[in-house]
C-alpha cells in the first residue's frame, strides 16, 4: 500500500510518525526547501552586532531600506528577510488572492513552524463544545503528543484549572526582570484582578530549558533571527527526524501538491508540479493523507473537487484565524531598571481572561511579552522628540515596555471561504473571503476593555490599541471542516466524499479557539492516523 503524506509541518510529521509506529510504508511529499542555517551559538543579540562584518545584511537582509518597519507601522515584531521560510506574494508558487485577508505561507522543510512562537496549549471540553467530538477523544492524542514535544511549563499555577490536557516536562522558561516586577504585582492583586476575569501564570511553551541538555535555551535573545540550539520544537529538527529512522520512510522533496485524481469516490494518484523541471505529473497512491495547512490543503480539495464533482461549487465550507489585538504598556516599576542581557525573546507570561460570554470559548488567550532583544527603530521613531533624543528616552525606557497579545476564537461564518478562481495560470488559485463573524466586535471591545483595566491595576499605563488585519494570526482553520457535507470530513478526519483522503491538519477543525493551535494540530493529526482504516 502506498501512502502519501503531503506536507512537512507540523501535522505532516506527526501523521507519518503515527503511521510508521502504525508499520505502514508511508512516502512525505514536500517543497522542501532548506531550512536555514544559524551562525555563532552562543552569542547573544547585542554580542552578535559588535562581531559581525556586516551586521545589516544579517539582521534586515540584503536590501536594509525594505526591511525597516516604517513608524506609521502598526507592526512591532516582523520575521527578518534573512529568515527565509516565510514565502511572499511574488513567489511562483503562490495560489492565494484577496483583499480582505493577508495570509502567511511556507515552503521550508517544517513549514510555519520554523517561526511559531513556542506557546504550546491543549484545547478543553470547553474549547471543543462546537466540535462533534470531546476532550475525552481527544486526550489520548494530546498525551501521546505531549511525550513526542518537551513543554517548559509550572506543573501548577493560577492558570493550570483552564489548561486541561497540557503536560509539561521541562522547567519553565526563566522570566525577566520585567516579567517578575508583573507577577508581583499580580500576587498583590489577584483579587481585584480575578474579579475582571483576568488570571496570569508562566507560559507553556515547546522549548528544552533543562540545561543539562546540549540543546537547552541559553537565553541569547535571538529567537526572532531563529534559535541556534534548536532549543524551540521545530518539526524538521526533531519529528521528521523521527521518521527517517524508519526504514518504510521516503521524504520526497521538490513535489508541489495541486490536485488529487479519483475514481467512484476513492482517490487514485495525485497532480504536481516538479519543481526541477516545472512539469506538472501526476504519481499513483492508494491513500493521501492532507496536511498541507488548512489554506492549501483546501486549496489541493478544491481543485480535486472541480473535476471529480463539477456540479458542486468549488468553494471550501469555511475560513477561520484568530485575531489578534497587541495592546502596549508601560510597566511604570521597571521604568529606569537595566534590561537583561540574556533573555527568551517571545512571551514568558501568559494571560487568561475568563468569560461567560455564551458564544465563545471561557477561555481568551493572552501573550505578555516584556520587550529584550528587537529592531527597535520604529518604536524609536513613534516617538515626537527627533530621533536622537527619542533614542536616549527609549533606551531609558525600553525595560518597561511590553505588550499583552490576545487571540480571539473564530466561528465558520457564512461568506467565510475560499473559492478556486482560473487566472490564466497552470493551475488555479483561490479566493480568500473573510470579514468577522457577527457579535464579534462586542466580544473584543469588551475584552479588551477589561484587560486595560487589569493593566492599570498592575500598575501599567496602556498605550493605544493594535488590530492586526486578518490573517495575522496565522491559525488557520475549518476549509474541510468536521461535518455532514460532502465537502466536510468526519470525526476522525476522513473525507465525506472520498473513502481513502484523511484531513490531518487545522482544515478538519470545524471552530477556532483562542488558545494556540500547534499542539492540537499534531494531536489531531495523530489521531486521525492512530485510527484510519488502511
Amino acid at each position: 500500500m502506498k501512502i502519501v503524506v503531503v506536507g512537512s509541518g507540523v501535522s505532516g510529521t506527526h501523521a507519518a510518525l503515527t503511521l510508521l509506529e502504525r508499520n505502514f510504508d508511508v512516502e512525505l511529499w514536500d517543497v522542501g526547501r532548506e531550512v536555514d542555517s544559524f551562525i555563532e551559538k552562543g552569542v547573544t543579540f547585542n554580542d552578535l552586532k559588535n562581531i559581525l562584518n556586516d551586521t545589516s545584511t544579517y539582521f534586515l537582509g540584503s536590501d536594509a531600506l525594505s526591511a525597516l518597519i516604517s513608524p506609521e507601522s502598526e507592526e512591532l515584531l516582523r520575521y527578518p528577510p534573512s529568515r527565509t521560510f516565510l514565502a511572499s506574494k511574488n513567489d511562483p508558487l503562490w495560489s492565494f488572492k484577496s483583499n480582505s485577508f493577508f495570509p502567511f505561507a511556507s515552503f521550508t522543510e517544517g513549514g510555519l513552524a520554523n517561526g511559531w512562537g513556542a506557546n504550546a496549549l491543549s484545547f478543553d471540553e470547553n474549547d471543543l463544545a462546537d466540535w462533534p467530538i470531546s476532550f475525552s477523544d481527544m486526550e489520548p492524542a494530546y498525551s501521546k503528543v505531549y511525550k513526542r514535544i518537551a513543554v517548559a511549563g509550572p506543573l501548577k499555577d493560577h492558570l493550570t484549572s483552564h489548561l486541561s490536557g497540557v503536560y509539561p516536562s521541562q522547567p519553565p522558561v526563566k522570566l525577566s526582570s520585567a516579567d517578575q516586577v508583573l507577577l508581583n504585582s499580580y500576587s498583590k492583586k489577584k483579587s481585584q484582578l480575578h474579579r475582571l476575569g483576568i488570571k496570569i501564570g508562566l507560559a507553556r511553551l515547546a522549548m528544552i530549558t533543562d540545561p543539562e541538555r546540549e540543546d537547552a535555551c541559553d537565553y541569547c535573545d535571538r529567537c526572532l533571527w531563529g534559535c541556534p540550539h534548536n532549543s524551540i520544537y521545530n518539526p524538521s529538527f526533531s519529528t521528521l527526524k523521527q521518521c527517517h529512522t524508519f526504514s518504510r520512510f521516503n521524504y520526497i522533496t521538490g513535489r508541489y501538491a495541486l490536485s488529487l485524481s479519483s475514481n467512484k469516490n476513492k482517490i487514485t494518484g495525485i497532480h504536481y508540479l516538479d519543481i526541477e523541471t516545472q512539469q506538472i505529473l501526476h504519481d499513483k497512491c492508494d491513500a493521501v493523507f492532507l496536511a498541507a495547512g488548512a489554506l492549501a490543503s483546501g486549496a489541493i480539495f478544491l481543485r480535486t473537487l472541480k473535476t471529480a464533482r463539477p456540479d458542486i461549487p468549488a468553494e471550501t465550507e469555511g475560513l477561520m484565524d484568530t485575531r489578534v489585538v497587541k495592546l502596549p504598556y508601560v510597566l511604570l516599576r521597571q521604568l529606569g531598571r537595566p534590561s537583561d542581557k540574556r533573555a527568551f525573546q517571545f512571551n514568558r507570561l501568559i494571560m487568561g481572561i475568563i468569560n461567560d460570554h455564551a458564544s465563545w470559548p471561557r477561555y481568551l488567550h493572552g501573550e505578555v511579552l516584556h520587550l529584550t532583544s528587537l529592531l527597535y527603530y520604529p518604536l524609536i521613531e513613534w516617538m515626537p522628540f527627533g530621533s536622537k533624543f527619542s533614542k536616549r528616552i527609549f533606551f531609558a525606557i525600553k525595560s518597561s515596555l511590553g505588550t499583552v497579545s490576545l487571540f480571539f476564537p473564530d466561528k465558520i461564518t457564512p461568506g467565510n471561504r475560499q473559492t478556486l478562481v482560473s487566472d490564466g495560470r497552470r493551475w488555479d488559485s483561490v479566493h480568500l473571503s473573510y470579514q468577522e463573524s457577527a457579535g464579534k466586535n462586542d466580544y473584543i471591545e469588551r475584552s479588551i476593555k477589561n484587560v486595560r483595566s487589569g493593566l492599570l491595576r498592575l500598575g501599567c499605563v496602556p498605550k493605544g490599541i493594535i488590530y492586526s488585519p486578518p490573517g495575522a494570526g496565522i491559525h488557520y482553520a475549518g476549509t474541510i471542516p468536521m461535518g455532514k457535507g460532502i465537502k466536510n470530513c468526519d470525526t476522525l478526519g476522513k473525507s465525506n466524499l472520498f473513502s481513502n483522503l484523511f484531513i490531518t491538519d487545522g482544515a478538519a477543525f470545524p471552530s477556532l479557539p483562542s488558545k494556540s493551535i500547534t499542539l492540537s494540530l499534531a494531536a489531531h493529526a495523530t489521531r486521525t492516523a492512530l485510527n484510519a482504516r488502511l
